[in-house]
């Protein structure tokens, strides 16, 4: 083991401070260890920091193509969520090694309580990954939730065991392909679902529950034989999402995607027997909408239609909505998931 200890705040600021250790060949009893040695040297003399973690949050392996997103998302998650992160990461070597940071926002006078938070990145070999749940376990924050970050949905979790450590497991099924929406379909049967994809179609789902709000809408619903779908470029994944939600609260049926001539479809049915068509179309559009560029409902002669003039998901962070532990980020999504997937599996 190779132990190193370097403080390095940001230039021209005093906090916070940053102070890492890097260890070869560690066990999670030398992990503690640093944390606990660490976070006494952060408060010093007269001063006093509190642990400010309010989640913990283990990030399973991803390519190399995604490290860098998920080391941005790390960095700025102390601001607005602070936790203790445990990041998996996979190596040759037949050893554990942990970089170790502890960042903390120290008090300028004596006697008053500062802040910390802190993450580790710990490499393994494949076989120890395939045990990683055992290795992290003393190094979890007791009483507090624990969130299972999957950059990478379709590569799975090196140790299902993960999942039983969890209350909730995040993802972003927007960035992936359709086996994403197969894996999550099935995950989300046994563990709560935190997708940002589904989080940036917030607006879609408000404004399409509140385009029924009048009476004489709701009167159409069981008279629904079509549905349009408008979608920006590489944004197939969330529409299939929405039709799914779509389905899901209208009670129908809805059967495989078809592809054909450069048209994607479903056919559902509804509660009668009757048949919904609901068509796929891509659209030139901006960012921002959460990938649906517009919605339209036909029942006989009417259109309900649905802009998007108030879509403004690339406002918000919905990373930080969604690592938090509010199961109403979900709300819904399980029975989404189910259909988006079922059109998938039955794709002709």
């Amino acid at each position: 083991m190779t132990p190193a200890s370097v403080a390095d705040p940001p230039p021209g600021r005093e906090y916070p401070e940053r102070t890492r250790w890097t260890g070869e060949g560690v066990s999670a009893d030398d992990v503690n260890a640093e944390f606990d040695r660490l976070h006494r040297a952060a408060g010093g003399s007269g001063r006093v920091l509190a642990l400010a973690s309010t989640l913990n949050l283990i990030v399973v392996p991803c390519p190399d193509r995604c490290e860098r997103a998920v080391e941005q998302a790390l960095e700025e998650l102390g601001s607005h969520t602070p936790s203790r992160s445990l990041v998996l990461r996979e190596h040759r070597a037949g050893r554990v090694d942990a970089d170790l940071v502890v960042e903390s926002e120290t008090p300028a006078g004596a006697g008053r309580v500062g802040l910390c938070h802190d993450r580790v990145v710990l490499s393994m070999d494949a076989a120890r990954l395939e045990h990683s749940a055992s290795f992290l376990a003393p190094l979890l924050v007791r009483d507090l939730p624990t969130v299972l970050w999957l950059p990478e949905p379709a590569l799975g979790i090196p140790d299902p065991r993960l999942l039983e450590r969890a209350q909730y497991v995040m993802v972003d099924s927007g960035a992936g392909d359709h086996e994403d929406l197969r894996r999550l379909g099935e995950l989300s049967a046994s563990i709560r679902v935190h997708d940002l994809a589904w989080g940036r179609l917030e607006y879609w789902r408000a404004a399409v529950a509140a385009a029924f709000e009048p009476e004489e809408r709701r009167a159409l619903l069981p008279q629904i034989t079509e549905v349009e779908l408008r979608y920006e470029a590489r944004g197939l994944q969330a529409a299939l999402l929405l039709a799914g939600w779509l389905a899901a609260r209208a009670g129908w049926r809805a059967g495989g995607l078809e592809q054909q001539d450069g048209t994607v479809r479903v056919a559902a049915a509804r509660g009668d027997g009757a048949e919904v068509d609901i068509r796929f179309a891509a659209a030139e559009c901006q960012g921002g909408c959460g990938g649906v560029d517009r919605v339209v409902l036909r029942a006989g002669p009417e259109d309900i239609e649905v802009e998007r003039s108030g879509a403004t998901s690339s406002l918000r962070n919905m990373f930080a909505e969604a690592i938090q532990p509010q199961p109403s980020f979900a709300r819904g999504y399980a029975a989404a998931i189910e259909a988006a997937a079922g059109m998938l599996d039955n794709a002709e």
